[in-house]
């Protein structure tokens, strides 16, 4: 099994695609207390993994969360975690690559994926993301004017408004 996941990690990285982390408890409430939500708000978490964002900005802030994952088993493990938190009605998971996705709605968003990525995603926010929209991104950066940035673990979070 060990031999299996490090394959997977590997062609991920041979791909320059963000390879699936999760981020530990504490990093995702800093990066929530950082976004400031309010209700109303809709929260998207692009490359959402197994769901630990959604559920927490769902479950802590009462918020409607969305979350993209390419992948088909983490988008299933998503819809696990957020069925046993009794939360089908607040936060949807969409098994899509975000980039094919309109991404207007959101007034929060999340992110921890890599830097090449990050790089790709900046015109895409631009253009489709409403003025006030906060963006917050774990590790990499984005070429946007950084409001806040805090140490959460062992990397930075960057926090964005549009």
């Amino acid at each position: 099994m060990g031999a299996v996941v490090l394959l997977y990690f590997l062609y991920q990285l041979a791909r320059n695609e963000a390879v699936f982390v999760p981020l530990p408890q504490r990093t995702i409430d800093e990066m929530l207390r950082m976004a400031e939500i309010k209700n109303g708000d809709v929260l998207y978490d692009l490359g959402s993994g197994d769901g630990r964002v959604l559920v927490a900005a769902a479950r802590q802030y009462h918020v409607r969360a969305v979350g993209f994952e390419k992948s088909k088993v983490l988008a299933w493990l998503s819809r696990r975690r957020i069925a046993r938190n009794g939360l089908k009605d607040k936060v949807h998971v969409v098994n899509a690559d975000f980039f094919s996705q309109d991404l207007s709605e959101a007034t929060v968003i999340t992110a921890y994926l890599s830097q090449k990525i990050n790089n790709r995603l900046e015109e895409k926010l631009q253009r489709e993301l409403k003025k006030g929209t906060r963006i917050l991104s774990a590790d990499h950066t984005f070429n946007f004017t950084e409001e806040a940035k805090i140490k959460t673990g062992h990397f930075w979070t960057h926090l964005y408004v549009t």
